[in-house]
């Protein structure tokens, strides 16, 4: 893989790309990227994404599980490169902001982060959507849909990746991978990316063929590796704006206000209004009440009844 940049570049990305990723535009755009690409396609086409400055390895099956093969069958990935991101290909985004990614991650001494989802996207986790109110914010959650790692880290959590299929539970296995668990795991609201299509896919298709549902994964996951059933999404810590910061575990109501203000104005934008709606004010009634943030599957005893 060539390079823009005196020397080699130390950080990657892998995508794996089905007909209709969006990584093309990535790489689209004038200036330099500080970043090299592999492509891992699952699809059939013999010259789809092909190009000089693009490495492809094809491979078939569950994203997680091809992806582990992959980086054992390529082990300079993780010796050659210090950082990794792992997004996945419905994700819309530019040469600068992954640019910007890799340039935060670093300098505020990460290990595991993902940039914050535009206001636009489709989401899972309220967590994970863009806050104007912050730079970044330090959690014990990283959505397995655009995950970047130390290569350290990545080398860790690799032979995790094929204890299920749609990698629910991994993004609260972190914690017990990174050295200090309080102050290295963030979502970075200085960068965004717009998730397109609506949460699921192939492998959620896969999973229903099988008569199995993700939350039976996650909660199988969860018991191998001695994680709570229903896992809590923590924020320790958010870095403002003006660079101060706030403790939100020491100050959850006025993180949690400052939280739901910097949200408000994605409700004229999210594609899930009433969706978005509901998580903000279960998030508003959950602080209020001392609730922990739990990720839990309906039905659900009636205090949770308001989902995140």
């Amino acid at each position: 893989m060539g390079s823009q940049f005196d020397g080699a570049r130390r950080n990657l990305v892998i995508v794996r790309a089905g007909e209709r990723s969006l990584h093309p535009g990535w790489l689209s755009g004038e200036g330099a990227r500080s970043w090299d690409i592999v492509v891992n396609y699952y699809g059939d086409d013999p010259e789809l994404y092909r190009r000089d400055d693009v490495t492809r390895i094809d491979s078939k099956g569950p994203k997680w599980p091809a992806l582990q093969a992959l980086l054992r069958e390529n082990p300079g990935f993780l010796r050659d490169y210090e950082h990794i991101w792992l997004p996945d290909d419905d994700l819309e985004t530019s040469k600068e902001e992954i640019n910007r990614l890799f340039e935060i991650f670093a300098a505020r001494g990460l290990q595991v982060a993902q940039p914050s989802l535009a206001w636009g996207s489709y989401f899972g986790h309220l967590t994970t959507l863009h806050n104007r109110n912050f730079i970044l914010r330090y959690t014990n959650y990283v959505e397995v849909m655009a995950p970047c790692f130390t290569a350290g880290v990545l080398e860790k959590a690799v032979p995790l990746f094929n204890q299920n299929l749609s990698g629910w539970g991994l993004d609260f296995v972190w914690p017990k991978l990174v050295d200090k668990p309080m102050g290295q795991i963030a979502i970075i609201d200085e960068v965004k990316v717009r998730h397109t299509r609506p949460v699921g896919g192939p492998n959620y298709k896969m999973l229903r063929e099988r008569g199995v549902s993700p939350w039976d994964e996650l909660r199988d996951f969860c018991k191998v590796n001695n994680i709570d059933e229903e896992p809590i999404i923590t924020t320790m810590r958010g870095l403002y704006r003006d660079g101060s910061d706030i403790d939100a575990l020491a100050h959850p109501r006025r993180f949690v206000m400052d939280l739901v203000l910097g949200y408000l104005p994605a409700l004229t934008k999210t594609p899930e209004p009433r969706r978005m709606l509901r998580r903000m004010a279960g998030m508003v009634w959950k602080v209020l009440n001392n609730l922990p943030d739990r990720v839990a599957e309906l039905p659900m005893p009636r205090r949770f009844a308001v989902r995140r």
